[in-house]
């Protein structure tokens, strides 16, 4: 009987431990409750027992981080161009050629003179276009001073220190002419303001024109296709300059900013003159000028590509001939130490890779400037090089055109002259064979 006494609370123990460890399960579904719809987990947490007569879920409310939050990345809004709202006098005198929008139109400063701008907007920079490379100058704003001319563009972008109703430029060093001066409050810049990068110190392509225009009308798709869409960095140098012309430096460069250039170009000292013929050239422009000119070029940018003239002159200039003659021994003289010591000891020795002379009859190549380019919204790159051409207003009384297909001009049309890298195969990109390499 003893036995029988532990017998029944033995059997409640093990019940009630069985049914505590079951209660550490899964509760078990039925069949009949499978096809119920599952609670919204967000709608209904562990912690809370749902409401006897379901309401309609408030929005939550997001839950305040203790932490600071990290400031999203700025959005500039769009620049206002407020040249037409201000007030801009020179030397206490009013003068409104300066923000007429007109290059044709321009003021002669002495040194010391002052132009005085005020606004009833904050002004945040000014885009200064002068006649001449006018030296350095001080731009004047709540008390702070920052040097402009330092790089010698005429076309120059600068930002005041801080945003200002009033800001001076104060000719402290040098006389100038000024053309026009844009003013714009904080924002994302209009497309035509050029904001100049200095010349490379290294380039990847160095294209030597003769005159300004000549870079769109015979070297066609170069800029917009490498430099623009590809990104390589494209040197621009012209033989000859254009400042008894004063309308033309500024049509050079509203072409190169067109074609998607940024590193400002290097303009020679070499006056422009006409010339009928290779010797006549050499007797305006001596040959160890040039030579010594386009020598100093290579051993400063150190292309890996070089493009040049026709050796013909394209339409028979002499100094384009003259300017692609020299460079076939431009290249020879830069790699020789013997050679022009003056940029030698400044900028070392380079050997030149690859040197394309336009329309040059052996190892031909074609480009095609035909297809659309990303980065110009869709415009190919010749068409790109007639935009650029388009500004070259004062020459389109001639008869000149970017031209391709059957013309003699043919703007897809290269020879390559010099090759240390071995022949091109596919014939369709200046770049062939070239390796990219710590210089």
């Amino acid at each position: 009987m003893q036995k029988k006494t532990f017998k029944f609370p033995i059997l409640i123990m093990i019940t009630v431990l069985v049914l505590i460890l079951t209660g550490c399960n899964e509760p078990i579904i039925t069949p009949s409750e499978t096809n119920k719809p599952s609670p919204s987990i967000s709608a209904i947490l562990e912690t809370e027992t749902p409401s006897e007569t379901p309401q309609q879920t408030p929005e939550q409310t997001p839950i305040q981080s203790e932490e600071p939050v990290e400031p999203t990345e700025e959005i500039k809004p769009d620049a206002e161009d407020i040249t037409k709202k201000v007030y801009i006098d020179i030397d206490g005198h009013y003068s409104e050629k300066l923000s007429d929008d007109n290059h044709y139109t321009k003021y002669t400063l002495n040194k010391g003179s002052v132009i005085n701008i005020s606004a009833s907007e904050q002004i945040h920079s000014l885009y200064i276009v002068w006649d001449r490379i006018p030296g350095e100058w001080t731009l004047i704003a709540n008390d702070e001073k920052v040097t402009g001319g330092k790089n010698g563009f005429i076309h120059e972008y600068i930002e005041l220190s801080n945003s200002s109703k009033r800001a001076s430029i104060e000719l402290t060093n040098n006389s100038a002419i000024i053309c026009d001066v844009y003013v714009f409050t904080y924002g994302n810049l209009p497309d035509w303001v050029q904001t100049w990068d200095i010349p490379y110190e290294d380039a990847d392509m160095l294209l030597l024109s003769t005159h300004a225009d000549d870079e769109h009308l015979y070297f066609g798709g170069m800029m917009p296709y490498y430099g623009g869409e590809l990104g390589y960095k494209v040197q621009v140098a012209y033989l000859v300059n254009h400042w008894n012309e004063p309308y033309r430096p500024h049509e050079l460069l509203n072409g190169l900013w067109t074609v998607g250039m940024t590193a400002y170009p290097i303009i020679g000292e070499f006056d422009d003159l006409y010339s009928p013929s290779l010797e006549h050239a050499k007797t305006i422009y001596p040959l160890e000028d040039v030579l010594d000119y386009q020598v100093e070029l290579l051993r400063r940018f150190k292309p890996e590509v070089v493009i040049g003239h026709d050796l013909k002159g394209e339409y028979g200039h002499g100094a384009h001939m003259l300017n692609a003659y020299g460079l076939t021994l431009a290249v020879e003289y830069a790699a020789d130490d013997t050679k022009y010591i003056s940029s030698y000891e400044k900028y070392g020795l380079w050997d030149t890779p690859k040197l394309y002379l336009h329309l040059f009859e052996d190892n031909k190549i074609l480009m095609n400037w035909d297809m659309p380019l990303e980065k110009f919204n869709g415009f190919t790159a010749f068409e790109m090089a007639v935009k650029g051409y388009d500004c070259h207003k004062s020459q389109h009384i001639w008869s000149f055109a970017v031209r391709q297909g059957e013309s003699q001009y043919d703007c897809r049309w290269f020879g390559l002259y010099r090759s240390l890298v071995g022949p091109d195969i596919q014939k369709n990109d200046v770049f062939e064979n070239i390796v990219f390499e710590d210089k």
